[in-house]
């Protein structure tokens, strides 16, 4: 499978969409953090479009650098899950928030392997940092896992967990936006 990082010549576009996406996950989990107990009602909503942003950056990366990145369909897979997603929880707020837990963490974890993997690619690429890029894929990974195991332990469990998961994505994404914005200099 080949990824955004196999046969890059020139800079990557749009390298800016994740670093925006980073800054909104960060902004997000910033605000569960502080405001716990009126988190979980407005929770589903935060998130809803949170997942609907996030689609549509990813779906413009995707549609931008599809001659130049050989997996850009990944890409669009990617934006197309958080967008559906996205639409379906602000359509159906209570759903949300009876399975809001499991579809952060089954959502988290793809995000966190998609991390792993994007780590390892930057490694091929002689990244000096890919270890911090492969660690908060694993941290996300494991939140997801936690979030997973124990969904019942009430809404205050879910929002710092939720919370802190969304940080760790965000500052990976932050992280990855400026990889990409210098990638092609290291060839």
């Amino acid at each position: 499978m080949e990824t955004v990082f196999n046969e890059i010549q020139h800079s990557v576009k749009n390298w800016w969409t994740s670093l925006l996406l980073g800054i909104v996950y960060i902004i997000v989990a910033l605000w569960l953090m502080f405001s716990p107990v009126s988190t979980y009602v407005a929770l589903s909503i935060i998130f809803s479009v949170s997942m609907l942003i996030s689609g549509i950056l990813e779906i413009i990366f995707a549609f931008s650098n599809r001659k130049g990145v050989p997996s850009w369909g990944w890409y669009i897979v990617g934006g197309l899950i958080d967008l559906v997603l996205g639409i379906y929880l602000i359509a159906y707020p209570m759903v949300s928030m009876e399975v809001i837990p499991f579809i952060i963490a089954f959502w988290l974890m793809f995000r966190g392997f998609s991390s792993t993997g994007y780590s390892i690619d930057l490694k091929r690429y002689g990244t000096r940092d890919w270890g911090w890029y492969m660690a908060f894929g694993i941290l996300a990974i494991l939140c997801s896992l936690l979030i997973l195991w124990q969904p019942a332990i009430g809404a205050l469990y879910a929002v710092y967990m939720i919370s802190f998961t969304f940080l760790i994505i965000g500052l990976f994404r932050v992280m990855l936006s400026f990889e990409l914005k210098n990638l092609h200099k290291r060839k």
